[in-house]
């Protein structure tokens, strides 16, 4: 993009003498096939004119907000209309109205692709990296707590227990004994459930749900880019682990190039809780519907998510019972 567009008036020169007097006008571009820029009458709209010998494009739509894409016939002629009414935009509008002419008039590129083409650089130019939404950025931040636990008593081979990118049923697994990390931004322990099997335990295997509430940290706490940094500071040693990390974050969605835009600082507003998942814990299973009464139909029910309030359950990081399943962070690290 440039900022004289190509075979068009000067930008300043056009607003100057027509957008700012209100002046309709049509510029003419080139004769045959014509191409032109036209200016309605108190500038109301600008927009260019692409002469066509065929028709468009079957089902061939551009759905933008500002700009309008319209057929117009007329004395035996038929031509596209691209046109703006936004005159905020109008400047912005006419540099890519200046691609299209150029597109159209110096390659014989056909003007709808020509259009496509132009607004395609245009939101390469200006799109922003897909970061991981709050929710997914929190539930991650959860999941790396535990992480750094289990490599503080465990060692960096700790870092295999962590099944939950493999696609597995639950986020961990140590031996037997599986864990489901949780973690919400709520006064009360309430936490989303995403499926009938996300709290059934696998077979000849005990089910834990890691209760963690967090916080926004202020300038306190860390960030997610500064908690990968620590956990790949430490698995720096084996080039195994370290690559079995990168790939777990990377299957959740965290890049390191979106760091700067992770910003947010997180801490713990109370302690971890260790839930037992079993019977009196609030959980939906295959089991559990199928138990209902058969007129509701619930085997053909396969999608289900719902929030459950574990207030009151389990036991708290630092208590014997939750020692016993996650051990104590030993005196000599930062971890937990």
């Amino acid at each position: 993009m440039t900022d004289t567009p190509i075979l068009l008036p000067d930008w300043a020169a056009f607003e100057r003498d027509y957008i700012e007097t209100g002046i309709p006008h049509l510029f003419v571009v080139r004769q045959d096939p014509i191409v032109s820029l036209f200016i309605d009458q108190n500038a109301e709209r600008i927009g260019a004119r692409f002469e066509q010998s065929g028709p468009r494009a079957e089902g061939q739509v551009f759905p933008f907000a500002e700009i309008h894409v319209d057929e117009v016939a007329g004395n035996d002629r038929r031509h596209t209309e691209i046109w703006t009414d936004a005159r905020h935009l109008f400047c912005n509008f006419y540099r890519l109205v200046a691609e299209i002419v150029a597109a159209v008039v110096g390659e014989g590129t056909n003007p709808d692709a020509a259009l496509a083409d132009a607004v395609e650089r245009w939101e390469a130019l200006i799109s922003r990296p897909s970061i991981m939404p709050e929710e997914t950025q929190a539930g991650l931040f959860g999941e790396l707590w535990l992480i750094e636990r289990l490599i503080a008593f465990q060692g960096i081979d700790a870092v295999d227990a962590w099944v939950g990118p493999l696609s597995q049923p639950h986020d961990f697994r140590v031996g037997n004994v599986e864990f489901e990390v949780k973690t919400t931004s709520s006064a009360k322990r309430i936490h989303t459930i995403n499926g009938l099997g996300q709290l059934q335990p696998s077979v000849d295997c005990s089910l834990y749900l890691l209760s963690l509430k967090l916080a926004n940290a202020g300038t306190g706490g860390r960030t997610l880019p500064e908690v990968v940094s620590a956990i790949e500071s430490g698995l720096a040693s084996s080039h195994a682990a370290l690559t079995r990390f990168r790939a777990g974050i990377a299957m959740l969605g965290y890049d390191p190039a979106d760091a700067p835009l992770y910003s947010r600082r997180r801490r713990l507003r109370d302690v971890p809780v260790l839930i037992a998942v079993g019977d009196g814990v609030p959980r939906l299973t295959a089991d559990a519907l199928a138990q209902i009464d058969g007129r509701f139909f619930t085997a053909r029910i396969s999608q289900v998510s719902y929030a459950i309030d574990v207030d009151g359950f389990g036991f708290a990081d630092g208590t014997e019972e939750f020692h016993a399943v996650l051990p104590a962070v030993p005196a000599n690290t930062g971890a937990g």
